[in-house]
């Protein structure tokens, strides 16, 4: 189905962290409408979702619920997805902490009567127990919504807890041999490539951009090559939490003392994103706080006695922000967050906090705020980009910084969400690419601890022309699923002219960007190629050198040449080429840089040099 319209949408001005008022307006023309029935699944990356039908794919950006801001090519839109995945899990994927419903008739001390048949996955924020029916003798239908304490031997085990109707705080069921798990979400976390789209919208944009208004996925069954969930998610861990607002009070983890109002349920999952942050620092610096760190996180600051907070952190919680401050006596160092209660901002606040007990101070304000950032988003196990859209748009639309501005000394804290975003693009690239990664560290800890002569020159100047290179190229191509560690060039590679007839052969990762072919071209120079093998971008099918009929998967090369690359050209599994300037020959497989990750395999590349 066409159709033609126009839509205003808001192009969002500030990061996540800081508003989330637009701040200008841009058209943006609808050039068509699409239905789509009967597709499956061939990528998901975050920001976009492959989809595949009758031997065509289309390429559509998504913005999941919940989430701000939509990419689109030089623009982001707030165009929020409506979005339904449906499945039937297996039995033995209820973990302790899913919360499920189920109607089960019980006796008066809460025997259950018979075995259970259907079973709901749900959502649900607390347990409840309602009478719905009452039955013969001392028996009745009750719906039970409660998490799982375990399923074993097919007994199902829930916690209920008080109750007006029962003693007991836990209820067991034996479940049928043919008993069913229904599930029913939002969550595209669960979806994986060969699910299939019952039902999608899809919007294109003058732009270029395909966008999914709206999508209904049905999981894969067990048995057909997957099991449906990949982990407990949030909704399921945290489920037996309480999302009711609470007064002040004080909720502690291993390495964390949180003073908040914020829910009970809130405060685990804070709690927890906070501790998976702090591992991965203490992994990477290979140091710690001696203390717990403390952090203030304020949902409403009437709650809170006049006076507590210092006059800086109350401007920083009503504009939504935060702030951490550190205080010196001698050798004893005090540094305490105090923030609203985003997510988010607690982590970043807390990154700061983390290094001042750590080394004594965060560092020069790119390195400081730069890290934050980074610890803003981190996953454990990801190294995806994944930050909101409106950065990502942000930097491909604007004059790249040079690392000397980004760097320079005499910058402040707070002054601009544009300077925290190259920032964040500059540790990111220092701390995930492996040419880089090792001396970035190195470079914290001694700007941190205040090391004499130890600056972003002294370490990096060596190789500066290198490392221009690679942030260059990191903020021409970034994107949500971006992998620095994969497009790492390859600085030790030795290249060679061949003499007239002789070869050379290299493996090309599917995985990997420009990968080098150690064979020095000049113009003008003909050369035989064979690409043998097969390679895969998803899960789903391998293709050869040539690629599928899109193009995707076909080997592609370019030249360098002064710290310069040429533009890309075509190869293809077999052929001849002429060399069209003088250069270092690189090779890849075609793919959008953002979705390298999930590709696998190689092929054997021969490279004969013919006159």
């Amino acid at each position: 189905m066409n159709s033609w319209g126009r839509v205003a949408v808001g192009v969002w001005a500030l990061w996540t962290f800081l508003s989330s008022q637009a701040h200008a307006q841009r058209a943006i023309r609808i050039l068509e409408r699409r239905a789509v029935q009967g597709a499956t699944v061939k990528a998901l990356s975050p920001g976009r979702i492959t989809l595949a039908s009758q031997g065509q794919e289309l390429v559509c950006r998504i913005q999941p619920p919940g989430q701000q801001g939509l990419a689109l090519s030089g623009a982001v839109i707030n165009f929020p997805a409506k979005v339904e995945v449906e499945g039937e899990p297996a039995p033995q994927e209820l973990r302790p902490g899913v919360m499920v419903r189920v109607l089960a008739v019980l006796n008066k001390t809460g025997a259950a009567r018979e075995k259970l048949r259907e079973i709901h996955w749900t959502n649900a924020a607390s347990a409840s127990l309602r009478r719905v029916e009452i039955l013969s003798g001392d028996r009745a239908r009750f719906e039970i919504t409660a998490p799982v304490m375990r399923l074993r031997r097919g007994e199902l085990v829930l916690q209920v807890g008080p109750n007006r109707w029962f003693r007991r705080r836990v209820l067991k069921f034996q479940l049928d041999p043919e008993a069913k798990v229904h599930l029913r979400t939002n969550d595209l976390d669960r979806v994986q490539p060969g699910d299939e789209v019952v039902q999608a919208q899809l919007v294109h944009f003058d732009t270029g951009d395909w966008a999914v208004q709206s999508i209904h996925i049905r999981l894969r069954r067990q048995g057909e090559g997957k099991t449906l969930s990949r982990a407990i998610k949030e909704e399921d861990r945290y489920a037996r939490f309480s999302d009711e607002p609470r007064k002040p009070r004080d909720v502690r983890s291993a390495h964390f003392l949180l003073h908040t109002d914020i829910s009970d349920r809130q405060a685990r999952i804070l709690l927890d994103k906070l501790e998976t942050m702090y591992g991965l620092l203490v992994q990477y610096f290979r140091r710690q706080p001696r203390a717990p760190i403390r952090c203030y996180v304020v949902r409403q600051l009437e709650q809170w006695p006049l006076g507590l907070f210092p006059p800086e952190a109350v401007a920083k919680i009503q504009n939504k922000e935060g702030v951490t401050i550190t205080r010196r006596l001698g050798d004893q160092v005090e540094s305490i967050v105090y923030s609203c209660d985003r997510h988010g901002v607690v982590q970043h606040e807390a990154v700061h906090a983390f290094c001042a007990l750590t080394f004594g101070s965060t560092g020069p304000t790119w390195y400081a705020e730069g890290l934050a950032e980074l610890g803003n988003y981190w996953k454990k196990g990801q190294r995806a980009v994944d930050v909101p859209p409106v950065v990502i748009t942000y930097l491909k639309t604007t004059r790249p910084r040079t690392l000397a501005e980004i760097v320079a000394p005499g910058q402040i804290s707070g002054d601009s969400w544009q300077a925290y975003a190259w920032r964040w693009a500059l540790c990111h690239m220092l701390m995930y690419n492996p040419n880089y990664s090792g001396r970035f560290r190195a470079l914290g800890i001694g700007l941190m601890t205040q090391r004499p002569g130890v600056s972003f020159q002294s370490v990096y100047g060596s190789v500066a022309r290198e490392i221009s290179f690679e942030y260059d190229f990191f903020v021409k191509h970034v994107d949500n699923g971006f992998r620095a560690d994969l497009v790492a060039w390859n600085w030790k590679a030795r290249f060679r002219t061949l003499r007239r007839g002789a070869k050379r052969t290299v493996n090309v990762q599917a995985a990997r960007g420009w990968q080098p072919t150690t064979v020095a071209v000049r113009a003008g120079q003909r050369f035989r190629y064979l690409a043998q093998g097969s390679w895969k971008l998803d899960a789903l099918e391998a293709v050869s050198a040539d690629g599928r009929p899109d193009g995707k998967g076909k080997l592609m090369g370019v030249l360098f040449a002064n710290y310069e690359l040429s533009e890309p050209f075509e190869l293809g599994a077999q052929g001849t080429w002429t060399a069209p300037q003088d250069g270092w020959l690189y090779v890849r497989c075609r793919d959008s840089w953002s979705q390298l990750g999930d590709n696998s395999g190689s092929v054997r590349l021969t490279i004969q040099r013919v006159d």
